[in-house]
């Protein structure tokens, strides 16, 4: 390396410009000449400053600045600003720091307090933006026993609220949950303050869950409860100004691909793997009966014994009760056959179940209804209408339309989570700090497309009343909602045919020979309406259009679908808006009202 004085003026040849860390910087080869000029013996502005050029200490130079060059340099050295330069003091220490090169870099499961690190991570739940700052949560899949430890809750209900023990709403029929974590649980998520320049950063290159990121410099410290530790990232300024210390972090190919990074995709697919299996062996406990008061996080204290007392209070009422009802079923025996309960469809299709069935249904009219939030504004009683509500209903209705038009089209290949993990399969891969060379991993990994149930139903209300217009909404069936309606896994229908079989003979109990009737419907359709997507409409609370003609034809070919019972989740989801007057959730995005089906299930034979 040269030896350069503060102050000194360099000319470089040959070396090529690149873009690191957001920052320019030059990179030598071994055709790149380094000239320096001695800043105590250059000339005035327009003289030739070749006097003050140092010797090489190279053997060989491929190339000697000329006339022009010689005379730049003094002109470049009287035009700057000589109090911008440091001292002679600083200067040292700046160049003794320059040589300290140490590896910063460090998974987070060995952080501690006072440390400043690099790390790769994953954004485990959406940004957010305060303005003055962003606010990061991230994971390496590590654990450390200084983070925050997430719980699962297994959704409970929003403390304060009167709710039974199923989440629900006893005054409104509907469910409010908790806003569940939507990252590992454990003690295995950092979260970070962003202030300028990397927040801007963040909401410039719109970096939100599921964003590998590079962190450069990142202060780890105790956060304002004294409890947990916390990353700050803060302005970082160097020889060249502003530093950027957050950079998304892509997995390429193996090649290419960071080490620590392939090590961080490692740990999360291990971790889902045991995620997995840990909330089916919950979900089996519940389905079986054999939860205890400390697994669901209850306090088992609050329930107290009854005394003897209490124990015969309980059985002289329990055997009045059965007196009572015994008497009671026998005077009404005869009528009891004719009599159906209130609200209950009198076709209601009994092959098709769903949870929570001693919960009071909500019309889908009531469903869809808005909801407004009762604020006072300068002494002003105030609603405002909401764009959504986090809600759970249970209703009847039947189902009118599906979305794709064919049911090949209602599996999809699920090629995120392969490409996340593709890096990964190369055989024979060795990296540090990991054993994911095995046999049994190697055959864990996707070796072709894994497919993932994805469509749409539009449900009508299950109004008795044939001339009143039927309120009807779509909600969306992911791939876990659809397993469970039909007990089948997704698959390439196309190239499936005892799966498609059976995917149909299964929709036919949910809706009868609906399939048909669509088919016809879209033969009648114009055929400009038949190159459409097959897509259901944007918002959920758009009935689409030719709803009469679609209403003629379903009289007239007489669609055997029977309204059945089922749940429906509402939420809201952030889409795009240019029109500043709708934007409510703020960055030019709206929210947007939606519904999921969840909790149905179809009892097939």
């Amino acid at each position: 390396m040269p030896d350069v004085k503060c102050g000194d003026l360099v000319i470089v040849f040959g070396a090529k410009v690149q873009c690191y860390e957001s920052a320019f910087s030059l990179c030598t080869n071994k055709v790149t000449d380094v000239l320096i000029y001695d800043s105590t013996k250059i000339p005035k502005p327009g003289n030739d400053a070749s006097r003050a050029l140092r010797p090489s200490n190279r053997s060989r130079i491929g190339r000697q600045p000329n006339k022009t060059e010689n005379e730049f340099v003094s002109i470049l050295y009287g035009s700057i600003n000589k109090e911008k330069v440091p001292t002679e003091s600083e200067f040292e220490i700046m160049k003794m720091n320059s040589k300290n090169v140490k590896k910063k870099f460090s998974e987070l499961k060995d952080v501690r307090e006072g440390m400043f690190i690099n790390t790769i991570a994953e954004v485990v739940k959406e940004p957010y933006d305060a303005g003055d700052k962003v606010t990061l949560w991230v994971s390496d899949y590590t654990e450390n026993d200084q983070f925050y430890h997430h719980k699962f809750t297994g959704g409970a209900s929003v403390g304060g609220q009167k709710t039974d023990s199923h989440g629900y709403s006893k005054k409104v029929g509907s469910w409010q949950p908790k806003s569940e974590w939507a990252g590992p649980f454990g003690k295995r998520s950092l979260q970070i303050t962003c202030f300028d320049p990397h927040a801007s950063a963040i909401r410039e290159h719109n970096f939100t869950k599921g964003t590998w990121l590079f962190l450069r410099n990142l202060q780890v410290k105790l956060g304002r409860d004294l409890n947990n530790l916390e990353g700050y990232l803060r302005e970082d300024r160097g020889v060249q100004g502003q530093k950027i210390n957050v950079s998304e972090e892509h997995a390429v190919d193996s090649e290419t691909t960071k080490t620590e990074l392939k090590n961080a995709l490692r740990r999360k697919r291990d971790y889902e793997k045991l995620r997995k299996d840990q909330l089916r062996a919950i979900t089996a406990a519940a389905t079986a009966g054999l939860k205890r008061p400390g697994d669901t996080g209850l306090d088992a204290g609050r329930a107290k014994m009854p005394n003897s007392k209490a124990k015969r209070n309980a059985n002289r009422a329990a055997k009045q009760q059965a007196y009572k009802q015994k008497r009671g079923q026998q005077n009404d025996a005869s009528s009891s056959e004719d009599m159906v309960p209130t609200g209950v469809p009198k076709d209601l299709n009994t092959q098709v179940k769903c949870e929570n069935a001693n919960q009071p249904t909500t019309s889908i009219t009531d469903i869809l209804k808005p909801v407004f939030h009762e604020a006072t504004i300068d002494g002003d009683e105030v609603k405002i209408p909401l764009p959504f509500v986090n809600a759970n209903h249970r209703t009847h209705a039947r189902v009118v339309e599906f979305m794709p038009r064919k049911l090949e089209d209602f599996a999809r290949p699920r090629t995120q989570a392969a490409a996340e993990y593709a890096v990964l399969s190369d055989a024979g891969e060795s990296d540090s700090d990991s054993s994911c060379g095995s046999e049994s991993e190697q055959k864990a990994l996707p070796a072709a497309k894994s497919w993932e149930w994805r469509f749409s139903l539009k449900l009508e209300d299950a109004s008795p009343d044939e001339q009143q217009a039927r309120p009807s909404l779509w909600v969306a069936v992911d791939n876990q909602s659809a397993q469970m309606l039909l007990n089948l896994d997704a698959s390439d229908l196309r190239n499936d045919d005892e799966n498609l079989g059976q995917l149909r003979q299964r929709l036919f109990l949910l809706w009868g020979d609906l399939e048909e009737y669509q088919i016809t419907l879209e033969d009648q359709a114009p055929v400009g309406r038949r190159r459409g997507d097959d897509r259901p409409p944007a918002d959920s609370d758009d009935e689409g259009e030719a709803q009469s003609r679609a209403k003629a034809v379903r009289r007239q070919l007489g669609v055997s679908n029977r309204p059945f019972a089922c749940c429906i989740r509402q939420y809201g989801v952030r889409v795009k808006e240019d029109d500043e007057g709708r934007a409510d959730a703020g960055g030019g995005g709206r929210w947007q009202r939606m519904f999921g089906l969840f909790g149905t299930r179809i009892c097939a034979p």
